[in-house]
């Protein structure tokens, strides 16, 4: 009786264990497409190459996406996130992975994702706006930064990150709509090396900013102090300047957007194998540009300051809306 009880679980086992790596197996690359492009806006790719991109233009990760001054782009998820890049910043897709699509689906029309996707960005410097479609509990959306990293759930909400020629570095994250974990970094002390941090967790709900000051050595380009705030109430006028930058900007990109399985099979044929391209921005990248990638535009103060980010936190279930 016990043995036949126990080949059974046996069984049991290697058929979950068949099912659980099928399913692995299935998840591949999801396609991203730039909507709304104005001014000049520069996809890098893991080569280092760039070329300009156009309206409907279709990314995969590994790609990076610059914005020149007075410039802008919406990029639309197939799980039906959307981002809105401001001018004079750069954002790396480091990872963007999803379950295969079952048939057509028209971002406007999703009130969650479609399939359990993996979302991993990086915003250098800048300015983003973000409108999250509700995620699925296994889901991950994070955005790192120099400064930490932000868990990301069902929300609205907005990042800017500025370089200062005199070496400081103002940054804000803002939610107007959902719940975001920001987990900052903090120098362990004076003379303390960049690699010698703690990271302080805040949770950010809506309706509420945190903030972090940064003081870099413009020298040496390393961080001499970090300061985060905790989480305060924002104006009712700066969360709605956050909706209606989505409003006026995500809603309307996302109205004329759709995806098939045929792009996600294509964006996964294009996908290379390695996801750490040169180009992508880095906690640990100095002032001097990688071979073949372009400095950022001379109006935006060195991009890189050695800041150590981090790790990215499971917010999959502590952050977020639902």
């Amino acid at each position: 009786m016990h043995r036949f009880t126990f080949v059974r679980l046996a069984l049991l086992g290697v058929a979950l264990l068949a099912l659980a790596q099928s399913a692995s197996a299935q998840t591949q690359a999801g396609a991203i497409k730039a909507v709304r492009v104005t001014g000049e806006v520069t996809k890098v790719t893991v080569d280092g190459s760039r070329t300009p991109i156009v309206e409907g233009q279709s990314l995969i990760e590994t790609d990076v996406v610059d914005t020149g001054a007075d410039s802008g782009v919406v990029l639309v998820f197939m799980n039906g996130s959307s981002i809105k890049l401001a001018e004079n910043s750069r954002l790396a897709v480091e990872e963007f992975k999803m379950d295969p699509l079952g048939e057509d689906i028209a971002v406007a029309g999703l009130a969650g994702e479609p399939t359990v996707s993996k979302t991993r960005l990086n915003l250098a410097y800048g300015e983003m706006v973000g409108s999250v479609k509700k995620l699925n509990t296994t889901s991950r959306f994070d955005i790192k930064t120099p400064v930490g990293a932000a868990g990301i759930r069902g929300t609205t909400f907005r990042i800017v990150l500025r370089f200062q020629a005199d070496g400081q570095v103002q940054f804000q994250l803002s939610t107007s709509e959902g719940r975001v974990v920001f987990s900052g970094v903090v120098p362990a002390g004076e003379g303390s090396t960049p690699t010698d941090t703690t990271a302080t967790e805040v949770e950010v709900a809506a309706g509420q900013e945190v903030s972090a000051v940064v003081q870099v050595n413009p020298t040496t380009n390393t961080v001499t102090s970090v300061q985060v705030s905790s989480a305060q109430p924002i104006s009712a006028e700066a969360t709605q300047a956050i909706n209606t930058a989505v409003t006026q900007a995500i809603q309307q990109a996302v109205q004329s957007t759709s995806f098939t399985p045929t792009e996600q099979s294509n964006a996964a044929a294009q996908t290379p194998v390695t996801t750490s391209p040169p180009s992508q921005p880095s906690s640990q990248q100095t002032t001097q540009e990688q071979p073949g990638v372009s400095s950022p535009p001379k109006t935006t103060p060195p991009p890189a300051p050695v800041i150590t980010p981090p790790t990215i936190l499971d917010t999959s279930v502590r952050s977020g809306s639902g």
